[in-house]
Order: C-alpha cells, then structure tokens, then sequence
C-alpha cells in the first residue's frame, strides 16, 4: 500500500482533489469533488462510484444525457465515457474509483447484482436510502483514512472487508431501486449478455471455449462477441479470462489450497500450464503471486 505521487495522480486523473492509493492503483478515493468531468478519461477497467451530498451536475454518458442531484449515487462502468456539462456552484460529492477486478473478486456471491446494475443499465443512477446517507458519509471518511496510512502493519483484509462493505450496501440500494423500477423490459440482447456473465459466475471451470458458453445460450460464438462488444466493450473471451484471473487471484491470496489443488480445481491439464498462465496474466509464477508482500 502506497500514497499516489503527484505525478502518478497526474497520470491516473487530472485532479487537485486529496487522492488516495491501494495496491497499484486498484482503489482511489476522492473526498470532496465539485466537478466530475475533470476525473475522465479514467483508467481501463476503472468503475466509478460518486455519491453526491449537495447540488447537481449534468454530463453525458455515451451520448445520454443525464443529471447527478443531491441525495443521488452515480455509479458507471468501465470504459463509459463521460464528457462534462453544466454543476451548480453548490456541487460536491465524494467519489470511489475502483479496479473493476477488485468490485468482481470482492462481491463474488452479489455479482450478478453489480452486472445487471452497470453492465445493462450502463450510467446508473441510484437513489440513495434516507437512513443510509449518513453512514455512506462515514464509509469515504474511513476509506481515506484507512487508505491513506502507510502502515505495513496494516492488515490487509481491514481495506478489503470496508470496501466490501461499502460494495455491498450499493448493491442493496441498487436492487431497492430496480425494484422500483421492475416494470422496464430488457432487450433479448442485454438478456443473453446478463446471462453469460452470470453463467462465466456460476462455472466452477470459468476458462472454457466460448461455444460452451455460446452452446448453453442457444447461439453461435460470433453473435455472444458482439454482444459482450456491445453491452461492455470487451469480447467474450476478455470477460472469461477476466474472470479466470479473478478466480486465481482468490485462492491464492484467501485460501489455504496448494498451487496444485488450485489448479486441478480450475480445470488446468498441468501445473505448467497453470504457471505459464499466472505468469502470462499476472506477472509472476502462481507461488511468488501468493507471497507477495501485500
């Protein structure tokens, strides 16, 4: 863990706002925004989360026009790109920008919440619940202050269990709001898409070809791409190797298996071929990955 140097923050986002770093870049955290606009383009694969307190900011999002008001989440997926609008002088809001990896490995039993929310309904706007508003203001303080002590002493589960948590508590605003909402049809498209993810989610062996996935669903590899292009701007087989590296990532870092319990359960033929995959993805041998300090 690590504070973000002002030429990193400089790389990573266009902002004087107090910005905070967790392993690399995976979580950042901004306090006090009086202007979204300025934080785009974010990182690939960043989601963004802005809760805001006090007045309103309109933008567009992939040419739709919408409007952040008081008592209001914004929560938009990766590669959703944002161009600036008008704020009223009032405007501030807190703001959470997390590896969209991290929100996946973190919400594994809620994630087929979080890919109907971002992935369908892309800009989502969520209403904040009345008598959650104050604790959101206390999950950004803790956030920052957590993040922000360089401490290698700090356990490492504290950060990930408050940003679970926090996680967690969209999810339920999102499935109060959707079911508000629960009259609204989704196209056969965005069906089938919510229904890969969540097929890729429940596969105990996620690397699979893409016409298994594409046989369970009825149609042709092709067709499943462009839809992944369409809904997410990733291909099929980016969001099965998103997920395989996610599930590696977990049973290396938050289980007891060995490497070669790892990789027998995750459908590898080898433990060579399960290295050269972990060193292909993430850089180093499966046990280095394990150990690093964190």
């Amino acid at each position: 863990m690590a504070h973000v140097t002002k030429s990193d923050q400089i790389r990573y986002i266009e902002l004087g706002n107090f910005a905070v770093d967790l392993n690399e870049g995976d979580v950042v955290v901004f306090d006090s925004v009086k202007d979204i606009s300025p934080l785009y383009p974010l990182k690939p694969m960043t989601t963004l989360i802005a809760a805001c307190f006090q007045g309103w900011q309109t933008m567009s999002a992939n040419g739709q026009i919408i409007e952040l008001r008081e008592g209001t989440i914004l929560i938009c997926p990766p590669n959703l790109r944002i161009s600036g609008g008008d704020h009223s002088p009032d405007f501030e809001c807190k703001v959470v920008c997390v590896a969209d990896q991290l929100v996946r490995t973190l919400l594994r039993d809620k994630v087929d919440c979080w890919h109907h929310a971002i992935y369908v309904n892309q800009a989502n706007l969520v209403p904040m619940i009345p008598s959650s508003r104050e604790d959101l203001r206390f999950y950004f303080s803790l956030m920052r202050s957590k993040l922000k002590r360089d401490n290698p002493a700090q356990p490492y589960e504290i950060l990930l269990a408050l940003l679970r948590s926090f996680l967690l508590e969209m999810c339920f605003m999102m499935e109060q709001s959707h079911g508000v909402k629960s009259d609204q049809r989704l196209s056969q498209g965005k069906v089938l898409f919510n229904k890969f993810l969540s097929l890729i989610s429940n596969s105990q062996v996620k690397r699979q070809p893409i016409s298994v996935y594409a046989s369970q669903l009825a149609i042709t590899p092709k067709y499943l791409t462009m839809l992944c292009l369409k809904y997410s701007n990733k291909t099929a087989s980016e969001w099965v190797s998103q997920y395989t590296v996610e599930e590696i990532r977990y049973y290396l870092r938050s289980t007891d298996l060995s490497i070669k319990e790892i990789s027998a359960h995750m459908g590898f033929a080898n433990m060579s071929h399960f290295g050269s995959y972990v060193r292909k993805h993430l850089g180093v041998s499966p046990s280095e990955f394990r150990f690093k300090k964190k």
